[in-house]
Formats: C-alpha cells, structure tokens, sequence
C-alpha cells in the first residue's frame, strides 16, 4: 500500500498568494487549496520528478482554488505540486512511498 506524504501549512509572504495548503486526506489523496484575493490567472500543474506534467488546469478568476487528487495510480517517488500566475511560481513537493509491513502469526494449535 502507498504512501503520500505531504507538506502541508501555509505560505505567506507572497503578493498573489496568500495561502497555498496541501493536505493529506489518507488513502492516497491530497487536497490542494489556494487563496488567490486578487483572482489572478493562475495554472496548477501536478508534476513528477522529470518534470513530465501529469495534470494541469487553470484557475479563472476565483478566490479560492481546492482539488482533491486521488494519487492511487502513481508510482511511488518525488513529486510536486506548481502554481504559477503572472508574477508568482510556487511549488509544493511531496513524494509517495510504498511500505510493506510482515509479522508473524503463530497457530493456535
């Protein structure tokens, strides 16, 4: 079973951007948020350690942006979350890691 681990808070200090979250919900999925007081233009791309853009959408106008991404169908390893509008480029990595656990059960005979 996989893995994500996220970063997740917040990032300030950025003119368009006043909030950029990426929240594990378990099972594989994150939810990313995005305030954007100025509804600036902005595109999200989903991008692997390559750079090979896996998804990418734009945000028209709104104030606040939130995706739930279901991560289940990737391969374990480095990926990132990027936000870009017109001034502003932020990025969010996270990566996803398989884990297998083994025990021991003794019979009960």
């Amino acid at each position: 079973m996989g893995q994500a681990k996220a970063a997740s808070g917040k990032i300030s200090s950025i003119a368009n951007f006043t909030n950029l979250s990426v929240q594990d919900m378990g099972s594989l999925r994150l939810k990313l948020a995005i305030e954007n007081p100025l509804r600036q233009k902005t595109k999200i791309y989903l991008m692997d350690k390559d750079n090979n853009v896996l998804f990418d959408e734009y945000s028209l106008s709104s104030m606040k942006y939130i995706k739930f991404f279901d991560l289940s169908n990737l391969a374990d390893g480095n990926y990132t979350f990027v936000v870009v509008s017109s001034k502003d480029k932020m990025k969010k990595d996270f990566s996803i890691s398989t884990k297998t656990l083994r025990d021991v059960s003794l019979a009960s005979n």
